[in-house]
Formats: C-alpha cells, sequence, structure tokens
C-alpha cells in the first residue's frame, strides 16, 4: 500500500507521463467544447456557413491566443500548480456553458445575424479556448525541466493533443451528443477536466519527499 502510494505522488506531481494524459484529454476537450458550442448556438442562428465560420475563426483565435499566453507563462512560471489551476477554471467554465448559453444567445438575438454569432461564440467559447491553448505550452515547459529536449517535448505533447482530439470529436459526434445530449456532454467534459486538478492538489496536499514538485 504505501509502495504505491509513493509510486501513485510520483505519477501525479512528477512523472512527464500525467502531463501527457493531461495533455491528451485537453486535446479532446478542445473538441468536444467547439462542438457542443455550435450545437448550443444552432437554435438560435441555425447551422449555417456564418455559425461555423464563427466557431472555427474563434476556436483558432483562442488557442492562438492561448498558445502566446502560455508560452510567455510557462518561461517566467513553470509550475504544475499553475497549469492545473488554468485547466480547473477551464473545466469550471464548460460546466457552466449549458447554464449560460439561453441567456448568452438570448442577449445577442438583436444584434443582427453575423455580428450576433460572431458575439455569442465570443463570450461563450472564446474564454475556455483561451485556457485551453495556454495548457501544451506550459506542458512543453514542464517536460522539458525534466532533462527531455524541448523539440521532442512539443512533438510528444502536440501528437498526444491531436490525437485526443481526434477521438473526441468522433466519440462526441457520432455518441454522446446524439444520444445523451448537449447538457450531459458538457457537463461529462468538465467532470473529465476535472478529474486531473482534483487529483493533483489532493496529492499535492500529502506529505511527500523532497525534490517532487
Amino acid at each position: 500500500m504505501v509502495a504505491r502510494m509513493k509510486w501513485m505522488n510520483s505519477f501525479v506531481l512528477d512523472s512527464p507521463r500525467f502531463l501527457l494524459l493531461t495533455s491528451f484529454v485537453e486535446g479532446g476537450a478542445v473538441m468536444a467544447v467547439e462542438l457542443v458550442g455550435a450545437k448550443m448556438v444552432a437554435p438560435y442562428y441555425g447551422s449555417s456557413l456564418y455559425v461555423w465560420a464563427a466557431v472555427l475563426a474563434l476556436t483558432l483565435g483562442g488557442l492562438a491566443t492561448g498558445y502566446f499566453l502560455g508560452g510567455r507563462l510557462s518561461a517566467r512560471l513553470p509550475s504544475r500548480r499553475v497549469l492545473f489551476v488554468i485547466i480547473l477554471l477551464s473545466a469550471l467554465w464548460v460546466a457552466l456553458m449549458p447554464l449560460g448559453a439561453p441567456w448568452v444567445m438570448e442577449s445577442t438575438l438583436g444584434m443582427g445575424l453575423r455580428q450576433g454569432i460572431v458575439t455569442a461564440c465570443l463570450v461563450l467559447l472564446f474564454p475556455p479556448l483561451v485556457m485551453f491553448g495556454m495548457v501544451s505550452p506550459m506542458i512543453v515547459r514542464l517536460i522539458s525541466l525534466h532533462g527531455g529536449r524541448i523539440g521532442h517535448a512539443a512533438g510528444m505533447v502536440y501528437t498526444v493533443s491531436t490525437l485526443g482530439g481526434i477521438l473526441v470529436t468522433f466519440a462526441a459526434a457520432f455518441y454522446f451528443i446524439p444520444h445523451i445530449g448537449l447538457q450531459a456532454s458538457a457537463y461529462g467534459t468538465a467532470a473529465l477536466l476535472a478529474i486531473f486538478p482534483v487529483v493533483y492538489f489532493a496529492m499535492a496536499g500529502r506529505p511527500r519527499q523532497a525534490g517532487i514538485s
């Protein structure tokens, strides 16, 4: 039992593999939020080219902003604690999406079709996607601190994250959204994201050997 707890402590608090697993889930969450967000917009604005253009553009814009901010933050403060605070905040935002979506959509209906779509997506989707974008640069930096080459670390992180996105795209579009609905899909995504910071902070709160951060 003691040996198992030591292994778990080391895996969560010190191992690059836990960070890669986090990256996999974060990549999946990006696509889940994109799909769920588009479906939340549809009852109010339809599923036209305008809707998908706004969703795709703001997804890319949010991720690009997150990559920039995450890169700067990781250079100044390469910390697992900061990483998992960001992931926890993103999980909370995703959990609030089903509750906030009707209010956001109704508040933008008077703006006109294109402006309303863009504003709704900006409010609903942009913030969590910025936080998702911050995750990968921070994970790359943290893995490189363990002695890995930064190029290799970046390749691994973005490969794993993309694979998570591919898997969740199929799973969400073919099964979860059609069968369990938007609210449950959003809550499930938020819960899966929240598992990682909850586990990390639970482990970090336990007594541990020096050198594990």
